[in-house]
């Protein structure tokens, strides 16, 4: 091996491994000069970025070592290709799928959804219920929100989707509508403030949003909202319905 091959080899790594990080980061630092929207902590991928940072380092080392130390020894030579070669095998370990497959399963369940859906075990039956049931009690904005736009809020990872649900409901009101729907569906982890606040997707019929804190007190300020009774009656009939469902599922 001599030294003109021992710089076409390493020329053909370099051009391989700055030609994937082009490819896989390139339209993330393009979304980033545009400054649209992205899940950055996602995208930075910290494990894979330790491993291409070794690699390259051990890579750029290698090449350096060589031009400093000008040796036509074979053994010089060959331990720098050497140290080339470890490098090159950490920077394209991280793009195998054995290293992906071993990162993700590594991730706690439910963290790529945390905070980003609500996470609810409902049918589309029961929500297209409680959907035309707040309607017709009027207690949803009917030009606003559409079935549609209540399935993909209740559904889907908030930032997939533009829609809002617009309630026509006070404070209390909507306050007793948490308590009613975490009592319908207690396998739910639904939190109010997730719901009310985090989300910013449940909101007033005017466009505002509700205040987390007003919601959370308002038990103590009224024994019971002003719809009370018509929350009270869509739950009911949520409930009686679930109980039906489950008695026509054991025969």
């Amino acid at each position: 091996m001599n030294f003109d091959l021992f710089k076409y080899l390493t020329t053909l790594g370099f051009i391989y491994i700055y030609g994937r990080l082009v490819l896989h980061y390139g339209s993330f630092f393009l979304s980033f000069m545009l400054d649209n929207e992205m899940d950055w902590i996602s995208k930075i991928e910290k494990p894979r970025i330790l491993f291409l940072v070794l690699g390259l380092g051990l890579m750029h080392l290698s090449v350096f070592s060589s031009y400093a130390i000008e040796s036509d020894n074979f053994l010089v030579v060959a331990i720098s290709f050497l140290v080339f070669l470890a490098g090159f095998f950490l920077s394209v370990l991280p793009w195998t799928d054995k290293f992906k497959n071993s990162m993700q399963s590594q991730k706690p369940a439910g963290s790529l959804k945390k905070d980003k859906n609500f996470n609810l075990v409902i049918s589309e039956g029961q929500i297209q219920k409680l959907y035309h049931n707040l309607m017709r009690y009027d207690l949803l904005n009917s030009e606003k929100t559409s079935l549609l736009d209540f399935q993909k809020v209740l559904t889907e990872n908030w930032e997939t989707h533009n829609s809002k649900i617009h309630f026509n409901m006070d404070g209390a009101s909507c306050r007793e509508f948490y308590d009613y729907f975490t009592q319908t569906f207690p396998e739910n982890s639904l939190t109010m403030k997730n719901f009310f606040e985090t989300s910013k997707l449940v909101i007033r019929s005017d466009g505002k949003p509700y205040k987390y804190n007003t919601i959370k007190s308002a038990p103590l300020k009224t024994v019971s909202s002003k719809e009370n009774d018509r929350l009270n009656k869509i739950f009911q009939e949520l409930t009686l319905n679930q109980a039906r469902s489950k008695v026509d599922k054991s025969f």
